[in-house]
């Protein structure tokens, strides 16, 4: 009987297939806070005139915010195929309609 050993399986980097975004995604979330903490201190009436901006008692600058942050990865978009979208008017129409109009109020209507 012959062991032979397989030769080791080369893998590429993890980190190869990351945009510089999503690399450095710690270090941007940091310096995003300490922006925020610099505004407030800065600042200091802004979180009064955040707050004041309010929908059924939800914050509408933190629920867009997190709507801007969240959404995009959540629908996988990809942001260097946008210019793409020009010569597909119609099904950008009528995927935006469908989506964010009709949508809704089916399931509004619905629940």
């Amino acid at each position: 009987m012959s062991s032979e050993c397989a030769a080791p399986q080369t893998r590429d980097s993890p980190r190869k297939g990351l945009s510089f975004l999503d690399e450095f995604l710690t270090i941007w979330i940091f310096v995003a806070m300490g922006v925020g903490l610099g505004l407030g201190y800065v600042f200091p009436e802004l979180a009064d005139v955040l707050d004041s901006v309010k929908v059924f008692n939800v914050s509408l600058p933190i629920a867009v915010g997190l709507l801007v942050m969240m959404y995009p990865p959540l629908a996988k978009v990809h942001y260097d195929e946008l210019g793409k979208l020009r010569g597909a008017k119609k099904m950008l129409s009528t995927s935006l309609i469908l989506n964010w109009a009709i949508g809704p109020v089916l399931m509004f209507c619905l629940a």
